[in-house]
């Protein structure tokens, strides 16, 4: 399907209008913004070190707050619906929401996969055979009056389940990491926070206090809105209870190797799939055959070919 570049769009924001869908603002391939913001040393050090770091201002705000419009229409009908689906339990207003495989909902969520001010980090980190393996948002209502400021045991793990438990290493492989665009305002302890043990990306096991309490140099992570999380799976890491008035919204974006299984179902539609370019395809799944994932030619891993052609990474 072909693309109509709107020039003015593009010199503004780089967006792309797909003829078929006017009212779709797919964003462009990759471009000169996305070899401004490649990995620093010191992000790299934090990530190597600590298991995660920050950007501040990954997103505009006007941008967080059309993602924010899509997450709470999802949000709001299977809050009408009174059904997790997820959970398959009842949901309440005072529940929180796990959102998986929000990818296809909406081409909006497709074009921050390769957000020029963030995804220069995850091939500066994981390099170029990667796609999205895992996605999901979490809504995270304010708690009921009644339990505000009672403590809670945190469910503190490492992402990718039994991965953590039949790997032959140790420590185990980093595989993924995770993305976190922040769409509501964290920048303050008692908002849900996401908590993180610095360094216990190294460590194979928690140690919890038997009371319930915090492990010891565990760390909330206070962000603004429109800031961007990355950290590696293997950190240790849990959502805090919220009991502030403001509900907690992030979106989180996994990427890992091609060859590593997905963890949603990915049904992403196959015109929207067949709209966005080959890098973005490549991000959602897609590859000449299985084993193109294991031992990738060019047309497998455009983002290779790109990376090459602008003297990011060797021939």
């Amino acid at each position: 399907m072909d693309l109509i570049f709107e020039k003015e769009a593009q010199e503004t924001n780089s967006l792309c209008y797909d003829a078929a869908f006017p009212q779709l603002e797919i964003e462009c391939m990759l471009d000169e913004r996305h070899l401004q913001h490649q990995i620093t040393d010191e992000q790299r050090n934090s990530l190597n070190e600590d298991g995660y770091f920050i950007v501040e201002n990954a997103l505009p705000l006007d941008l967080v707050e059309r993602l924010e419009e899509r997450v709470d229409n999802i949000y709001q009908d299977h809050l009408d619906a009174g059904y997790d689906p997820h959970t398959k339990n009842q949901l309440t207003a005072h529940k929180n929401f796990f959102y998986p495989n929000f990818l296809g909902r909406d081409q909006i969520f497709v074009n921050i996969l390769d957000w020029y001010k963030t995804f220069p980090k995850v091939w500066g980190i994981l390099g170029w055979n990667i796609y999205s393996y895992h996605s999901h948002f979490i809504v995270t209502p304010p708690r009921p009056e009644a339990v505000r400021g009672k403590p809670a045991p945190l469910g503190w793990h490492q992402d990718s389940g039994r991965v953590n438990i039949e790997i032959e290493s140790s420590p185990r492989p980093r595989l993924s990491i995770k993305v976190v665009y922040w769409l509501s305002d964290c920048s303050e302890v008692g908002r849900g926070n996401f908590y993180v043990i610095p360094g216990s990306h190294l460590w194979d096991k928690l140690e919890r206090p038997a009371d319930g309490s915090m492990p010891e140099n565990a760390t909330p992570v206070c962000c603004k809105t429109g800031d961007a999380v990355f950290f590696d799976r293997r950190i240790w890491h849990a959502r805090s209870e919220n009991d502030s008035e403001i509900t907690r919204k992030g979106l989180f974006y996994g990427y890992g190797y091609r060859w590593l299984r997905s963890k949603d179902n990915m049904t992403i539609p196959k015109e929207m799939f067949e709209r966005n370019d080959p890098i973005r395809q490549q991000l959602l799944g897609g590859g000449t055959n299985a084993n193109g994932h294991f031992s990738p030619k060019d047309a497998d891993v455009p983002l290779k070919v790109w990376l090459e052609e602008h003297g990011v990474i060797s021939k």
